[in-house]
């Protein structure tokens, strides 16, 4: 099952040949309302709902897609990985991290799945991620149990200013330069996880200008969607509706000879096997 804002409503959606069909969610007026009760919305609610409730439900409507509206507004954390896809690493000239490289994307950086940005400097780079939604949450989950502190999933860009992320020579500037106004784009759904078979067969795509610059499939990452919770929460408390960015695969700008980095009326279109696709726009 997918949830998605529209209209500025809390929707469950399906899809059928290509179009989308939504119904309000009563008894919540967001998501970050459904996440803070998500074992109780579970069993409430989607425990009877199918794609063809969905559609065949009275008060169902035909979504226009450009329309989705930012499905988490209110995360606490941002937890990100970074050197997550050994491809990634050997690009950037990193040795393979023993553990999960994590830093911090600001929560003021957050933007929809309809974005634009305001370049930062002439070196801002690309990266589209999965991005995991924390449902029921909590510290030290074990990674047998990492799944059942899950909610779903959406997909992610991680646009970087790769001169403030190096601007003592060291790349320690990772919050802050990935952390510029919109910086943090997802959506366009919350694909559930009940919802989403063999993630780690999805396919995560990236596409400046229409041509494809990244592409891999989630099982090439380090280290598994299971071990980044349990490592996280190991340390901090995952609260629900907390997103964890889980790495980017090569292909990124930097890593080109020579680089390439965003300039203006670029668009940058990252799309994940069926968990949608969003996109960013350079002013």
């Amino acid at each position: 099952m997918k949830l998605a804002m529209y209209e500025d409503k809390p929707t469950l959606v399906a899809l059928q040949n290509n179009q989308f069909w939504g119904v309000p969610v009563d008894g919540y007026n967001s998501i970050d309302d459904i996440l803070n009760d998500w074992q109780g919305f579970v069993s409430k609610v989607l425990i009877d709902v199918s794609d063809e409730k969905i559609i065949n439900n009275d008060d169902s409507k035909a979504l226009d897609p450009s329309q989705f509206e930012l499905p988490v507004q209110h995360p606490r954390q941002i937890p990100a990985i970074g050197f997550n896809y050994l491809d990634h690493m050997k690009e950037m000239a990193t040795a393979k991290p023993k553990a999960p490289n994590v830093f911090n994307k600001f929560v003021s950086s957050l933007a929809g799945p309809q974005n634009a940005i305001h370049l930062s400097s002439d070196t801002v780079d690309w990266e589209t991620e999965l991005v995991v939604v924390i449902g029921r949450g909590g510290r030290n989950i074990s990674r047998e149990d990492a799944e059942d502190a899950i909610a779903g999933y959406m997909v992610g860009q991680d646009l970087s200013d790769r001169q403030m992320q190096s601007i003592d020579g060291a790349g320690t500037q990772f919050d802050l330069s990935k952390s510029f106004k919109h910086y943090s784009p997802v959506g366009p759904y919350i694909s559930t996880i009940a919802d989403t078979d063999d993630i780690v067969s999805k396919q995560v795509v990236t596409k400046v200008n229409g041509e494809i610059v990244q592409q891999a499939t989630i099982d090439q990452m380090i280290f598994d969607i299971q071990t980044l919770v349990s490592y996280i929460s190991g340390v901090i408390d995952l609260y629900p509706g907390d997103l964890i960015f889980t790495g980017t695969p090569s292909g990124t700008g930097v890593g080109r000879d020579p680089q390439v980095f965003l300039k203006s009326g670029d668009i940058i279109t990252s799309e994940i096997d069926g968990l949608g696709a969003i996109s960013t726009k350079v002013n």
